[in-house]
């Protein structure tokens, strides 16, 4: 849960790492396709930061994983499962949650980032959206590695403060 919380990934994103995707020196986690799952669009490849409770909880999970996934459980066959992942995730969130699911940490992620005032181009960037709102989004590097730390940083869980 952290995980998803704390980077607005996808569940499928996640449950679907492989360990050459996470890179605990840098504290970085490589969003990127793989054998045993695709990503949803070409947008969505990405490096993210690993910060707050999304640091602790991928060291947490690294010591249950094989020697090639994160999560092992949810890969069957070189398949990614995130179906299965998602129904034992939202059973107990929709009991305990008042109906919530697991995707709902991705539109709050988004909230969060919107509360603190980070550009639109700078969050769909970070969530591996696809940009809509101008043609030059597209243009150019995208914002840099640094940018999506600071940002992170700022809505992570138990610092985030409201500007008025």
């Amino acid at each position: 849960m952290p995980l998803l919380g704390e980077t607005g990934c996808r569940l499928a994103e996640i449950v679907g790492l492989k360990l050459e995707d996470v890179d605990l020196v840098n504290d970085l986690i490589h969003i990127r396709p793989n054998s045993a799952r695709r990503l949803k669009t070409r947008s969505s490849q990405r490096i993210l930061p690993l910060v707050g409770y999304a640091k602790l909880a991928m060291e947490q999970s690294l010591k249950h994983a094989d020697d090639t996934f994160l999560f092992p459980r949810y890969i069957r066959d070189r398949k990614c499962y995130a179906t299965h992942a998602s129904n034992a995730l939202n059973k107990w969130l929709k009991k305990d949650f008042d109906g919530l699911t697991a995707h709902c940490l991705r539109h709050t992620f988004r909230d969060r980032l919107r509360s603190v005032g980070c550009p639109l181009d700078l969050i769909d960037q970070i969530g591996g959206w696809k940009s809509i709102s101008s043609i030059g989004n597209g243009y150019g590097e995208g914002y840099r590695l640094e940018k999506f730390e600071a940002v992170m940083r700022d809505v992570k869980i138990g610092s985030l403060k409201i500007p008025e």
